[in-house]
């Protein structure tokens, strides 16, 4: 997602009075002072459940919607979780909250669909293009990215609208968050899909999000698709048959990024501005989304599960912090290879990170014996 940066604020009285009936605003002042997120999908999804009694950690919640299972087609330029609807129907089949989520079509689709899901009494959701997200500079002028916010309140009348954007990066890394107004047209110009809790939430027991988190594992091992607890509805299956038949063989979980990786080889016989464009992107699908996000909240998630882990818990908690420093290192060699243009280190890049991805799969391995264990 969107890297970039913006001060924090606190919420901001919307000046919308009684006069409009379109005014909904669901933001509230503890929502302001929470914590940034570590990406914006989970840190969406985060604050969206905190305001119905549900507590998840975004490590709980990655582990929910199986996103350590990072996908490759062929394309160096993409590679991580899958699509945001993906990753929540993954959530919901795995026994998590049910999300509704609707692409915006152009000429269909309109802000009163949006106020339509703001008032059901849910938590509503915005994947957007980051350049639509005119509330900071830092959007508009750099490159376009998908990104994820929280829609609080729209007002029609002044074409306003209340979002909650729990991560945003500033130049340094460090994490900020903006809870204030945007412009509703801006906002429609970029919305990708919109998302919504159809029901009440409900947390989930650590049995039960262990026995999700070994099943996504074993995804992530034999790279193989299987359906949770059932199968999707016939229209969940037509669209997902129409969205997925674009002719490529995707890879998942360790065979996708044995594939990634393998196909770092490209790289040696690029023109220079695409070297150091690809090694840019590659740089930046690491860093958001797979294998540093994967490391990371692997050990957060055992470490607010070493009561019903056990005492193994530690060792993968170690195993995880060694191996996001590990990929760090790389991962910031990659991008002073593209900008210096030492094509000649590709070989040395792409053996590195095939020990990095053993090492990966060892790791999540052991944290699957203990989940599975844990989840009888």
């Amino acid at each position: 997602m969107h890297k970039g940066a913006a001060k924090t604020r606190p919420v901001q009285e919307s000046g919308m009075d009684s006069r409009h009936d379109s005014i909904v605003d669901h933001a509230v002042e503890e929502e302001a002072n929470a914590l940034p997120g570590k990406h914006c999908v989970y840190s969406s999804l985060r604050t969206s459940l905190r305001r119905y009694g549900v507590n998840m950690a975004e490590s709980e919640l990655f582990m929910l919607c199986g996103s350590m299972c990072a996908e490759y087609s062929g394309d160096l330029k993409r590679f991580g979780p899958e699509k945001y609807p993906e990753q929540l129907q993954e959530m919901a089949a795995s026994g998590g909250p049910v999300i509704r989520v609707e692409p915006w079509i152009a000429g269909v689709s309109d802000e009163t669909d949006l106020l339509r899901v703001l008032t059901s009494g849910y938590g509503t959701m915005l994947h957007t293009s980051s350049t639509a997200l005119t509330y900071h500079d830092v959007y508009v002028k750099n490159y376009p990215r998908g990104h994820v916010i929280e829609l609080c309140g729209l007002d029609l009348g002044e074409r306003t609208a209340q979002v909650n954007d729990s991560f945003l990066l500033d130049s340094s890394g460090q994490a900020m968050t903006y809870v204030g107004p945007a412009r509703l047209d801006d906002l429609m110009q970029g919305i990708i899909e919109y998302a919504w809790l159809v029901e009440q939430p409900v947390r989930l027991s650590p049995g039960e999000l262990h026995a999700a988190c070994a099943y996504h594992i074993r995804q992530y091992v034999t790279g193989h698709e299987a359906v949770w607890r059932g199968v999707p509805s016939p229209d969940e299956s037509a669209n997902q048959t129409g969205k997925a038949a674009t002719g490529k063989q995707v890879k998942r979980g360790d065979a996708g990024y044995r594939a990634f990786v393998d196909d770092f080889r490209l790289l040696a016989d690029m023109e220079d501005q695409d070297f150091r464009t690809y090694c840019h992107e590659i740089y930046y699908n690491l860093r958001l989304g797979s294998a540093l996000h994967l490391t990371d909240y692997t050990a957060d998630y055992c470490l607010r599960h070493q009561a019903t882990l056990g005492p193994q818990a530690q060792h993968v908690i170690e195993l995880a912090q060694s191996l996001y420093a590990d990929w760090h290192k790389l991962n910031l060699y990659i991008y002073k290879t593209g900008l210096q243009l030492r094509k000649q280190r590709i070989p040395e890049i792409r053996e590195r990170a095939l020990n990095l991805i053993e090492r990966q799969r060892h790791m999540l391995e052991k944290l699957m014996v203990l989940t599975e264990q844990a989840a009888d």
